[in-house]
This record gives C-alpha cells, sequence and structure tokens, in this order.
C-alpha cells in the first residue's frame, strides 16, 4: 500500500489517514474533525485510543492512499 503526502488536510475529513511526526508514524485512524483553514485535525477515537488532535505547526503530516489505487 502506497501513502502520500496530504499538503491540504482540509479534503481528508472522514478519511483514514496515517499521522506522521519526524518520518515516525505514530497514529492512523479515520479523521473526525478538521479546522476550516487545514491547521489542525483529529482522529476519532478507536478502541483503547482516545479521540487526537495533531497540529500540523507541530511537524505533524498527513499521508493518504489515492482512492484510485486501492484494490
Amino acid at each position: 500500500m502506497a501513502l502520500h503526502l496530504q499538503h491540504d488536510w482540509v479534503p481528508v475529513l472522514g478519511r483514514t489517514v496515517e499521522i506522521r511526526h519526524w518520518n515516525t508514524t505514530v497514529r492512523a485512524g479515520r479523521v473526525d474533525a478538521v479546522t476550516d483553514d487545514g491547521q489542525m485535525l483529529w482522529l476519532a477515537a478507536d478502541g483503547h485510543y482516545p479521540r487526537c488532535l495533531f497540529e500540523r505547526s507541530q511537524g505533524y503530516q498527513v499521508w493518504i492512499q489515492y482512492s484510485w489505487e486501492r484494490a
């Protein structure tokens, strides 16, 4: 599965993404909310992982699989 850096966070609302910080995956999950300016997003709670906020200014990146590449 190839993942791609998503520069614009607004369109990922509702999508499953991977969050990376300094090239290390810190969490994956469904995007629950995104600020209007695309600077922050929340991943939905999942099992023992609580809902979590990630900020672009803190160096977090969003990686996605393009829909046309899904098997």
